[in-house]
């Protein structure tokens, strides 16, 4: 007979962990009892709690590379799972976007996806990671125009795809979430109570999404329950993209 899966990793790593998803994907699996390392841009070095806090910036490749190293120290092994949550939004109208906020834009979200996947691949032997996508990458925005942000994003869906079969020889899984509208401090609709109330009307949830929502289902493609999922991009937005 199987054993039944497990809901969460033993040892995780996630990145962007000081706030938002990636906090509260940290916090479930902390809650959930397992070990847990968080790289973040504004986060310095600290412990507390079980979760280990490593100040890394995610467009550095040799920083990430020494982050990496750290949090397999931290963890007494490689992570079994990966969660890369760390990124920015950004809106900008295409006449007006400037090439240093497309290559800004791309350099953290894109850029910053392979080399997280990358240093993972490097040391992980099994297991699975996830990367962060957006909605944006499958529908476009004319109220918050983006084409640098869902390019970005566009990206990571390919690079998730593209890693999948890569890794899989190596036991790795590979997946990507797309959140649709999250309340979180980058979501910046929310500021716009009457755009806010519009979009809700018009999902089928009739809810804006939470942090926590976008962290279950991170946690879900990193554990043993979902192991026959890889190459996966999974949809939490309330229905927004079939609305």
């Amino acid at each position: 007979m199987n054993a039944r899966p497990t809901t969460s990793p033993s040892r995780l790593l996630v990145t962007g962990g000081g706030s938002g998803i990636g906090r509260a994907t940290a916090e479930l699996a902390l809650a959930e009892g397992a070990l847990v390392v968080s790289l973040d841009a504004a986060a310095e070095h600290w412990e507390a709690d079980g979760l280990v806090h490593i100040r890394t910036d995610i467009t550095d490749e040799d920083a990430v590379e020494a982050a990496f190293d750290a949090a397999v120290v931290a963890l007494g092994g490689a992570p079994d799972a990966v969660v890369h949550c760390a990124g920015i939004y950004r809106t900008r109208a295409v006449t007006e976007l400037t090439i240093a906020e497309w290559q800004q834009t791309m350099t953290i979200n894109a850029t910053g996806s392979f080399l997280v996947s990358r240093a993972a691949a490097r040391r992980m032997t099994g297991g699975a990671i996830t990367l962060l996508t957006s909605v944006a990458y499958g529908r476009g925005d004319e109220v918050e125009p983006s084409a640098h942000y869902s390019s970005s994003k566009g990206a990571v869906v390919s690079l998730t795809r593209q890693l999948s079969v890569e890794l899989g020889g190596a036991g790795i899984r590979v997946n990507a979430v797309a959140p649709g509208v999250i309340d979180t401090p980058m979501t910046t609709i929310v500021q716009d109570p009457a755009a806010t109330e519009m979009l809700i009307s018009r999902l089928p949830a009739r809810r804006l999404g939470t942090a926590e929502d976008v962290a279950r289902a991170c946690l879900f493609l990193s554990s043993d329950s979902a192991s026959y999922i890889t190459g996966v991009v999974l949809p939490v937005d309330g229905g927004y993209l079939v609305a």
